[in-house]
């Protein structure tokens, strides 16, 4: 629990600078703006509506969806963990993949990546900070239980996620690299063995070590970076 109201803090912590950080307009196309273009009230009520109804439609049909996607993979002979742990994530994340390919289509590369980030801030902070939080209301503990194999996952996900840290923090990012995280990634859902996972995390981490080694004079103001003060024109 206490790690996740540290999680917590911090998601509200980067809401805070991104809401006070320079931003540019962006080029809405399609529904967005249709939304964009309305009169100042109708445009609010829209997003808000749109919100709710959202968070209405997940309350009703999350458990539904969980349980029918467990049978349809046992019926089909699939791993439940695996089914859960890789199926869902692709389906629930497809609007955030979808919306990065436009943007790099388009020529707007850093905001489809921007978008990628801001999702995997969301996921370490906002979500991984609300489950013990949820445990504990739905009646369990002050600390949420962990599995061996729900370790191996989550550390698999986050080395994973230091690489990819260490990836950008020189503000590139490379089609060789991009190839190396594609390749892990299918490594991870191909090799389902506990000796597998802690091979490729470990991997992870060394590549993500090399990478900080090689960009070192970056990081000390890449940490310094969240805490400066901003600068107005």
């Amino acid at each position: 629990m206490l790690l996740g109201v540290v999680l917590l803090g911090l998601f509200v912590f980067y809401l805070w600078r991104v809401a006070k950080g320079d931003s540019e307009e962006p080029e809405l196309v399609g529904v967005p703006h249709a939304i964009g273009t309305l009169p100042t009230v109708a445009r609010r009520v829209t997003v808000i509506s749109i919100v709710v109804l959202a968070a209405v439609v997940i309350l009703l049909l999350a458990e539904q969806f969980a349980n029918s996607l467990i049978a349809g993979g046992r019926a089909a002979g699939i791993d439940d963990f695996l089914l859960v742990h890789w199926l869902a994530p692709l389906a629930s994340e497809a609007p955030e993949f979808v919306i990065a390919i436009i943007f790099a289509a388009r020529g707007k590369a850093a905001m489809g990546v921007g978008v990628l980030l801001a999702s995997k801030v969301n996921q370490w902070t906002a979500l991984v900070g609300t489950l013990p939080v949820a445990h504990l209301i739905g009646g369990g503990g002050w600390a949420l239980p962990l599995d061996g194999r729900q370790v191996e996952e989550f550390d698999l996900t986050a080395t994973q996620t230091l690489l990819g840290v260490a990836m950008l923090i020189g503000l590139r990012f490379s089609g060789r690299w991009a190839a190396a995280l594609v390749g892990l990634f299918a490594a991870s859902f191909v090799l389902t063995t506990t000796e597998a996972r802690w091979i490729i995390s470990g991997i992870y981490i060394v590549l993500a070590v090399a990478l900080l080694i090689g960009n070192s004079k970056l990081i000390p103001r890449t940490f310094a970076a969240p805490f400066r003060p901003f600068e107005r024109e």
